[in-house]
């Protein structure tokens, strides 16, 4: 049946400190079902933007994506972070990622930690 097929989302890691906390997640959200997949793994690869990244397997559909330290607000992917994380980028509103089977979906970067400051 077709719920078994799944799909790959990956991107950078960052935090605005120096380092990446050892237990920051990183989550898919389904936007339909409200389901979560989530991964506390950090891979080391030279392709990622601090060289820190992510890889999760989900089902197909459609997704917001945040990394979250602890209970602290979520990080999303979002407008401000694909117009350059600069303060004058106006929107911080999140972007929906649409994944299809079998497909690697790359540089999606969940780094707007910037709304709560």
């Amino acid at each position: 049946s077709t719920d078994k097929t799944t799909s790959i989302i990956e991107g950078s890691l960052s935090y605005p400190s120096e380092g990446i906390p050892p237990d920051l997640k990183t989550c898919a959200e389904n936007i339909t079902t409200k389901q979560n997949y989530c991964t506390t793994q950090q891979i080391k690869d030279k392709k990622f933007q601090y060289g820190i990244g992510y890889r999760l397997e989900v089902p197909i559909g459609e997704y917001n994506v945040y990394s979250q330290v602890g209970t602290e607000y979520k990080a999303y992917y979002s407008e401000f972070v694909t117009c350059g994380l600069k303060q004058d980028c106006p929107s911080h509103k999140s972007i929906k990622v649409t994944v299809t089977a079998g497909q690697v979906t790359t540089q999606i970067n969940p780094g707007d930690w910037y709304v709560a400051l």
